[in-house]
């Protein structure tokens, strides 16, 4: 008997339980969206925490459309945190979604209308407004400070903590690539996280990665975070990366790599463990940052372990045509702040457009490699061999200190002449001789045939070649100006782009003498960009109806001028 007394008062209780959830999860509220930024006024070198609340969210709830940012960029999250809670037998949940915000300039700034989907209803907010003001106006973080800005999401009210004998040790550093560099030079900084805990449960950021004064550019993180073992002042660690950056400096002297603070949720020896949530920053560090050398003639601001090379394609075209300079720069360096060459190979009898940029830069956890290269088409004015002059480039090599040069050409293009223009045949006159003979061996008495004076022929022949040419330069002049070369048989879309370019470079040669032509001229190079990327795109698609268009489209600007 006392055995099923014993039995039946947990089954109760379970029962109740059970009973209770039912009751809840039927009378659960509607959906509903809450949403908080703060502050409202912050510094320019500040942040700000946006925080989405969805109440009495479905399982699997997405993360939210947070609209137009005015005026700000998000730095960092969401961080997602899920809340429960039982009262007066009542069970209600949340699931909040938390930002690092932070301002682009100084003045009014904005975010939202927020959007987030639950099952087949929309959650809509209003726009969330903010005011961004010089400097900072945050106030100095005390140590072990809680986040004002939301709930903590790894808190766990019935937690016990470790007896500090047996406390899990977690730190939070910073580590730069280097610490003295010169103007230019990359520094790849690492924010790693150690710790001797069983697990990481979960990781908010109090005081985001900012680099003022720097170019930043953020690392992405792989799929999967993983740990290494490292030791460290003597103890074992597991060493997770948090977040990369790759910094490039902007100004001179000591340049500061400002503190970053954390919230960090661990479990002292296994998952079965009970969790603690402890708050960890790192030091500011400083990164001393020399002046370069005085740059010589050919500098474009180029750091690192770069090259530069140049090439002409093609090299033979036929005159009238156009052909493409190229100068690329790549390696390892500053490549996204380099600025266009300075100096080019010169073609003193060409005519050259302003030139385009292709970049193929990556930012990964070596720093920043890869090539751009800018392009100029080139339309001799003259027919022979020419010789492209050279020109003397300058790369800053931080690792010797000096500046290394390079010399880049010369180039050789060969423009072949225009075919020559036909000869027409001459007719042979009769001697004036011989038609006095014929006329005095027909006699006297032979019929004379009654002849129109000369004075009437020369009057018809003029009047006519004049009538006659002028339709015909008229016919001849509309002809050329719209017409373009016929299709070839087997004929690539490349091929095509490329002589539907030099048609319409030496359409422009003409048009841009008149007042009508030139106001065509954005048309033209805007048509001319089009063509050049079908000639040098570096996918395998087809863009046999890209250059059927773009044909039809310089018919028509022909047309108009």
């Amino acid at each position: 008997m006392s055995s099923r007394a014993a039995f039946a008062g947990p089954a109760c209780r379970l029962l109740v339980i059970l009973l209770a959830a039912g009751a809840a999860a039927a009378s659960a509220a509607e959906p509903s969206l809450d949403v908080h930024l703060d502050p409202r006024k912050f510094g320019i070198e500040d942040v700000a925490r946006l925080v989405v609340r969805v109440n009495e969210p479905p399982s699997g709830t997405p993360a939210p459309d947070l609209g137009r940012l005015e005026n700000l960029e998000v730095i960092s999250g969401p961080s997602v945190g899920t809340e429960f809670s039982w009262v007066n037998g009542r069970a209600t949940r949340a699931t909040s979604f938390t930002y690092v915000l932070q301002g682009l300039e100084v003045g009014p700034a904005s975010v939202g209308p927020l959007v987030v989907t639950v099952g087949e209803v929309e959650l809509r907010s209003e726009v969330v407004r903010a005011e961004v003001v010089p400097g900072s106006v945050a106030p100095p973080r005390s140590a072990g400070r809680r986040s004002p800005f939301s709930l903590d999401p790894f808190s766990d009210p019935f937690a016990r903590r470790q007896p500090a004998g047996g406390a899990a040790r977690v730190v939070l550093r910073q580590l730069l690539s280097a610490r003295e560099v010169v103007l230019g030079q990359p520094v790849l900084v690492t924010i790693v996280l150690d710790t001797t805990a069983g697990g990481v449960d979960g990781f908010e950021w109090l005081a985001a990665p900012s680099y003022p004064g720097w170019w930043a550019q953020r690392v992405e993180p792989p799929e999967r975070i993983t740990s290494e073992v490292v030791e460290a002042d003597g103890v074992r660690f597991n060493r997770f990366v948090v977040a990369q950056h790759v910094l490039v400096p902007l100004k001179t002297g000591g340049l500061p790599v400002p503190e970053v603070r954390a919230r960090i949720g661990y479990r002292a020896r296994s998952v079965f463990a009970s969790q603690q949530v402890v708050e960890r920053g790192t030091r500011e560090a400083t990164v001393e940052v020399a002046p370069r050398p005085r740059a010589p003639e050919g500098f474009s601001g180029a750091v690192g372990d770069l090259h530069y090379t140049a090439s002409l394609e093609p090299v033979t075209i036929a005159f009238g045509e156009s052909a493409v300079l190229s100068i690329e720069l790549k390696g390892n360096g500053n490549l996204p702040l380099v600025e266009a060459p300075v100096l080019w190979p010169g073609c003193p009898d060409c005519e050259s457009y302003p030139p385009e940029e292709e970049s193929r830069v990556k930012v990964d956890g070596t720093g920043i490699h890869g090539s751009r290269t800018w392009r100029t088409t080139l339309v001799p004015r003259s027919w022979g061999e020419l010789d492209l002059e050279p020109v003397m480039l300058a790369i800053f090599d931080p690792a010797a200190g000096v500046y290394r040069k390079q010399t880049l050409g010369p180039l050789h293009l060969s423009v072949s002449p225009p075919p020559p223009t036909p000869t027409p045949p001459v007719l042979e006159e009769a001697p004036a001789s011989s038609q006095g003979t014929a006329d005095r061996e027909a006699g006297p008495d032979a019929p004379q045939e009654r002849r129109v004076p000369q004075w009437a022929w020369i009057v018809g022949a003029l009047l006519a070649g004049v009538l006659g040419g002028g339709v015909v330069t008229l016919l001849v002049a509309r002809r050329r100006r719209v017409s373009l070369p016929p299709r070839r048989q087997g004929e690539s879309p490349a091929e095509r782009a490329r002589e539907l370019q030099v048609a319409l470079e030496q359409w422009w040669f003409d048009a841009r003498s008149r007042a009508k032509g030139r106001v065509l001229e954005e048309e033209m190079q805007q048509l001319r960009k089009e063509l050049e990327a079908v000639r040098f795109a570096p996918g395998r698609a087809d863009h046999t109806q890209t250059v059927a268009e773009l044909e039809e489209q310089v018919r028509v600007l022909m047309r108009r001028a």
